[in-house]
């Protein structure tokens, strides 16, 4: 059944790209596996599948440039085009229009298995740092934490492996990452100087957030008429299997 649905799906995509209507640069993390990455010299993941049946179906060319999270997020902000793989609050929905959701992602917590702990809610998090990319966000709970001090956030440049070294060393308290545990694991498959490192740190069973992920323009861009289109085209891909199959292709690799 998976096989069919993607036969069709690039027949679909090989006679859209014949006719596209319109060409649209979208910016992503290059490294968030399996939900959006950039490897063996091309655009992979649950996302850019997804954008790719989209284009095709609509009559749309999507241009992707990869960089980390917060060049990706910076350059919609500055109106060079749209982002995905973006969390929704209500401060960034003062600027930017926002999409249906395409994915979940899990948000997970890691930490020294020595201060091993159960998570239950925000406030488990008390006056603890955590470590998390610069530019990103996972909802209005995790930005209600940082306004009203419940923790601080110590960013870096997307660096899982100085995030979990800084928890090694008792330079930090919890390391967010995501999208679920398979960055976590293939750092480790990618580094294996570093095994000894993974003895020492405790992934939290219970994620801090399900966060849904969406494609997102500045408000200024007015792609209000191309976002109807793109969420009429979605719906339908998970009303006949298409999106289901795209992300089971990505969960079995």
């Amino acid at each position: 059944m998976i096989r069919t649905l993607f036969l069709s799906f690039f027949i679909l995509f090989s006679a859209g790209i014949q006719a596209n209507a319109c060409v649209i640069d979208i910016y992503a993390n290059a490294r968030q596996k399996p939900k959006v990455y950039y490897e063996n010299g091309r655009a992979q993941g649950v996302l850019i599948d997804m954008m790719q049946y989209v284009g095709a179906d609509i009559g749309c060319q999507f241009n992707y440039h990869f960089s980390t999270w917060a060049r990706a997020y910076k350059s919609m902000l500055d109106g060079k085009g749209g982002v995905i793989g973006l969390s929704i609050s209500q401060e960034r929905q003062k600027l930017i229009d926002y999409s249906d959701i395409m994915y979940f992602d899990d948000i997970l917590l890691v930490t020294h298995i020595d201060n091993a702990f159960t998570y239950s809610g925000i406030e488990d998090l008390a006056g603890k740092t955590l470590g998390a990319p610069r530019g990103a966000s996972y909802g209005d709970e995790f930005e209600r934490g940082i306004r009203e001090k419940v923790f601080t956030v110590l960013r870096d440049n997307g660096d899982l492996a100085l995030r979990l070294k800084r928890i090694a060393k008792g330079r930090l308290d919890i390391a967010v990452i995501n999208p679920g545990i398979q960055p976590f694991n293939e750092f480790f498959k990618n580094n294996p100087e570093l095994l000894g490192l993974k003895s020492q740190l405790y992934v939290v069973p219970t994620p801090f957030f399900r966060d849904p992920n969406y494609l997102g323009f500045l408000k200024e861009n007015d792609r209000k008429e191309f976002l109807i289109k793109f969420n009429q085209s979605m719906k339908k891909a998970r009303g006949n299997g298409i999106f289901q199959a795209i992300e089971a292709k990505y969960q079995n690799q």
